[in-house]
């Protein structure tokens, strides 16, 4: 499904340089330079000429030559021989075959004849840069070679790539130095469902069928009176009123009270829930609230509860099987690729992705089949209703509602489950400092899921691979808001700015 491209972090005392020396490299001829159009707000900090690009790691002698330019977005090579339409007047926000966003970036390596030296983000360098490898968290490699540009430049564009690949906080991202920053009044909006007003939900009810006398929009919420991680506006059981879930919301972690996500006409209803805080004992709010779900039923039937804490990865498991399966399908040698080559199934395995995989489905079928067999309402429970709950309430409503499966749905639906309902982009994706959060691509996780069923019932979507591999390849494009914030009041406060 992807394009998984990355480098192994082995051993300096074993490694050993592929590329070409430096007196070879001399022999490689010169050609016109170009540079790299910004966008509006892009500012231009350094660029290099004569730098070596390689493009193929199984092959020494592929490599082109061009300019190596690196602005407040995006690291940008421009080979000497790339014709105009490459470099046309009019810049795209969508980067070209030779360019990563900074943010991207995930480890940047030092290369050496004899050595492979991994160089710390955030900090500068002062030695002589031969080679540099930069790796990127959506699984793209380049290494550079620099024998032939000038050192002073070079050691500019480093120092650049270092210091804007792990920005302290938000606001030095590109998307707030971007002239159309936060703008969502494009034409291309106007048949996606946002989920940030009432106008919204209520359609969703409407499209859903569900009856209103059993749900309704709650405003309690209204500039984020009561949680910052729950939208505005959102839906509950028509009899709960609002100060029972004001009594209620300090019980559950993050303030993540249950809400309506989805429904039948039967009355049947999607929801998605945290778990209570660990220092809370008493599980009465929690009941009141489960209560008010199962009179919302026709048949007054008890929910059936989904945990998705339990027997689930952590999100340091996640992230651990994702770096074991990008390192995988990147192996650093011809010799170490045949001897994967013979037991590359076993060692997929051992990396538990396709495990996590089959169980995010198995979870989902198990939900759709409570939802339509035996007609129960599903409430989905983990510890802050932000993970997980997002890859598995989306993955039900793949299943069930084919509205979701069309490019307009498919958006709206990410809109609602990921975007609205909060899920914590800024730290899964890393796009911050480390330290500022743990890193584990969920969102990948259910990209996949989904590139499974398409592969399964590829006539029941609207969209193909290609689009999934976009999308997850936009998560890293800091240039909207849309994959930034870790809530919607974040997402708010930035617009007011």
């Amino acid at each position: 499904m992807f394009n998984l491209f990355i480098m192994n972090d082995f051993k300096s005392s074993r490694f050993r340089s592929y590329i070409g020396t430096p007196a070879e490299l001399e022999d490689i001829p010169l050609g016109d330079f170009k540079r790299a159009n910004l966008l509006d707000g892009e500012l231009f900090i350094a660029d290099a000429e004569n730098i070596i690009l390689y493009t193929s790691l199984g092959e020494p002698r592929s490599y082109r030559k061009g300019v190596l330019t690196v602005t407040n977005f995006k690291l940008s090579f421009i080979p000497c021989d790339e014709d105009e339409e490459y470099c046309g007047v009019q810049q795209s926000f969508f980067l070209k075959p030779y360019e990563i966003c900074l943010s991207s970036i995930d480890t940047v390596y030092h290369i050496s004849e004899k050595t492979r030296k991994r160089l710390n983000l955030g900090q500068n360098v002062s030695h002589k840069i031969k080679e540099l490898q930069v790796i990127c968290k959506n699984m793209r490699m380049f290494h550079f070679s620099f024998y032939q540009a000038n050192k002073d430049k070079v050691k500019t564009i480093v120092n650049a790539i270092l210091y804007h690949a792990a920005p302290k906080r938000l606001p030095l991202l590109f998307a707030y130095d971007y002239k159309d920053r936060f703008n969502s009044s494009n034409n291309v909006l106007k048949d996606i469902q946002l989920f940030e007003k009432t106008s919204d939900w209520l359609k969703e009810l409407d499209r859903t069928k569900t009856n209103k006398l059993k749900w309704r929009v709650c405003r309690a919420n209204e500039y984020f009176e009561i949680s910052l991680t729950l939208p505005q506006v959102f839906i509950v059981p028509a009899s709960v009123e609002d100060h029972m879930l004001t009594k209620a919301v300090g019980h559950f972690q993050s303030h993540y009270l249950p809400v309506w996500v989805w429904g039948t006409p039967h009355n049947t209803a999607l929801i998605r829930m945290a778990d209570l805080e660990s220092s809370i004992q008493d599980r009465t709010q929690e009941n009141v609230l489960l209560e008010h779900i199962r009179k919302s039923h026709d048949n007054l039937l008890q929910p059936q509860i989904i945990d998705l804490t339990k027997d689930f990865p952590t999100a340091k498991e996640l992230q651990s099987s994702f770096v074991k399966l990008r390192d995988l399908c990147n192996p650093s040698s011809g010799r170490l690729f045949k001897q994967q080559d013979n037991k590359f199934y076993s060692l997929l395995e051992s990396t538990k992705w396709l495990q996590y995989v089959s169980m995010c489905l198995q979870n989902a079928v198990n939900g759709a089949h409570y939802l339509t067999w035996e007609n129960s309402t599903v409430v989905l429970q983990e510890g802050n209703g932000r993970d997980m709950n997002c890859v598995i309430s989306s993955l039900i409503q793949l299943i069930l509602d084919p509205h979701w499966r069309t490019i307009r749905g498919f958006q709206s639906l990410i809109q609602k489950e990921w975007i609205v309902l909060s899920h914590r982009f800024t730290m899964r994706l890393g796009l911050i400092d480390k330290d500022c959060g743990e890193a584990a691509p969920y969102f990948l996780l259910f990209l996949d899921c989904t590139w499974q069923l398409l592969q399964q019932y590829p006539t029941a979507f609207q969209f193909s691979e290609t689009y999934l591999t976009t999308l997850w390849d936009s998560t890293y494009t800091t240039i909207f808001d849309t994959f930034l914030f870790n809530c919607e009041y974040g997402r708010q406060k930035a617009k007011r700015v």
